[in-house]
């Protein structure tokens, strides 16, 4: 016989149970393993600061953390990736403008937009550097810029895909220079930096970042000029193309990198990523190595601020991509 002291009970279950639903649904972050992404190969930048941040992910985030690979198409397979995996923080982006803005307009069969992530937070700026084969006859930016007009075979300069801004600043280098450059695409910084000291690729722009300055110091590669209007801190001495040459006195490149997630990642897991980031961009240890490397770490703003900043980079770079139309995608 079904007595109301069954119904009260039953009632009692089913409340509790709805009760606990969403306490179920709402799981601890992180609740698993997480993946710091690289759309580029093991030696670069990006790779350099995502393998420098993962114990300190780790650690803080109590789950282990891995730094997984994923080159090539100017970075749009490892954006993919990322965006194949389900949006719950577990997979981190370490990326820079030419995979998030840049190459979604530029490389066939992309199908995302910047506005498919969320920042995180940023590295700082870093200024490129033009260097040459040391095979090199011409032996200085004068003696390069001195071909102009000159004909005869056009030097080699590299580049990490259509679009991609090592590209669209050679192409600036050789519009403002009066040269006729061939434009060489890389699969990666590092595959095209390997090239010139190998002699097989006559120039590139490179961040100066990462290995690249035990790379110069050792004379592998000829250090012509950096890109920025600024000096370089680590390479004072290296002229910058500003004020090398008259026809450089407005160019101006430098380039970050920083963290993302998929921009429908939930707010509680941003929100404590961006705390651990908060930390971690205070941690002296850490400070040093990024200094080290060429990095000039900025203050942490909020999360909105960071949100804005990469909202106002976006609009900027789509801008600068505007202006080189050769280098977009029909």
């Amino acid at each position: 016989m079904i007595t109301r002291r069954h119904c009260l009970a039953a009632a009692g279950g089913a409340i509790a149970g709805l009760a606990a639903t969403p306490l179920r649904a709402q799981a601890a972050f992180p609740s698993r393993s997480l993946t710091m992404m690289v759309a580029a190969p093991a030696g670069t930048p990006s790779d350099s600061n995502a393998r420098r941040l993962q114990p300190y992910l780790q650690k803080a985030m109590g789950q282990p953390a891995i730094v997984e690979n994923v080159a090539g198409a100017g970075g749009t397979l490892g954006a993919a990736r990322v965006l194949q995996q389900p949006a719950d923080g577990h997979t981190i982006f370490v990326a820079s403008p030419t995979e998030l803005v840049l190459s979604p307009l530029t490389v066939p069969g992309a199908r995302y937009t910047a506005e498919d992530f969320a920042m995180l937070g940023n590295f700082g700026r870093i200024p490129y550097v033009l260097v040459s084969r040391s095979t090199l006859p011409q032996g200085s930016l004068a003696d390069i810029l001195a071909l102009a007009g000159k004909g005869g075979a056009p030097l080699n300069i590299g580049n990490i895909g259509a679009g991609s801004l090592i590209h669209l600043l050679s192409l600036d280098f050789e519009r403002l220079g009066g040269l006729q450059l061939n434009h060489v695409p890389y699969r990666g910084v590092a595959p095209m930096v390997q090239d010139v000291m190998a002699g097989q690729l006559d120039l590139c722009f490179t961040p100066l970042a990462g290995n690249t300055m035990a790379l110069l110091e050792q004379g592998r590669m000829r250090t012509l000029a950096v890109s920025s209007i600024a000096k370089a801190r680590l390479m004072p001495q290296v002229p910058t193309l500003a004020a090398s040459d008259p026809r450089f006195a407005r160019f101006d490149y430098d380039v970050w990198g920083g963290l993302f997630l998929r921009r429908e990642t939930p707010e509680p897991a941003q929100a404590r990523l961006h705390a651990w980031w908060s930390e971690t961009a205070r941690d002296p240890e850490f400070l040093n190595w990024m200094r080290s490397t060429g990095g000039d770490p900025l203050p942490v703003p909020p999360l909105a601020e960071t949100r804005a900043f990469y909202t106002s980079e976006v609009a900027r770079y789509r801008a600068l991509l505007k202006s080189f139309p050769e280098a977009m995608r029909g």
